[in-house]
């Protein structure tokens, strides 16, 4: 391999290495992984919000949000209500449990990211998404289904 292969391969091993220290932190602070905190801090921002929706803000499916929110709800984080006009309907909102958690979380590593990539200049964050996605490319994952967070865990 050349040494500009070996620096771009430790790169991305550096940018991995950084969001799985980042998973385990949220972990061991929290007991919570990172796409379940995320899920809290939506409902959080929506005071009430339903499944379908939440799972379109976090780019999750149906199957996957459903997983996600029993945890929560088993965890006394979430309460599933019904809808005051149409019983069909239900929505998420946070238990007090579920609001002292999301206070007492860290911060995490894709929202120092987000605040880092927001001060760049609009061609800065062009080339940066550019030869990301040109690397997600060389590396046949463009089918791989990715929410807009930094973790390492399937979100379960």
């Amino acid at each position: 391999m050349s040494q500009r292969t070996d620096e771009a391969l430790i790169a991305m091993r550096q940018i991995s290495r950084a969001t799985a220290s980042d998973s385990r932190a949220l972990a061991k602070a929290s007991a919570l992984s990172v796409s379940q905190l995320i899920a809290l801090q939506e409902i959080n921002r929506a005071r009430a919000i339903s499944p379908s929706k939440l799972a379109t803000k976090m780019s999750l499916s149906r199957g996957t949000m459903t997983t996600l929110m029993n945890k929560l709800e088993a965890r006394n984080l979430v309460r599933r209500e019904a809808d005051t006009i149409d019983k069909r309907r239900w929505y998420f909102s946070l238990t007090e449990t579920g609001q002292k958690m999301i206070e007492q979380a860290p911060r995490m590593l894709h929202e120092e990211f987000s605040e880092k990539f927001a001060q760049l200049q609009q061609w800065e964050q062009a080339q940066i998404i550019s030869a990301l996605e040109r690397i997600v490319a060389m590396l046949d994952a463009e089918d791989i289904d990715a929410a807009p967070i930094l973790d390492t865990q399937e979100i379960t």
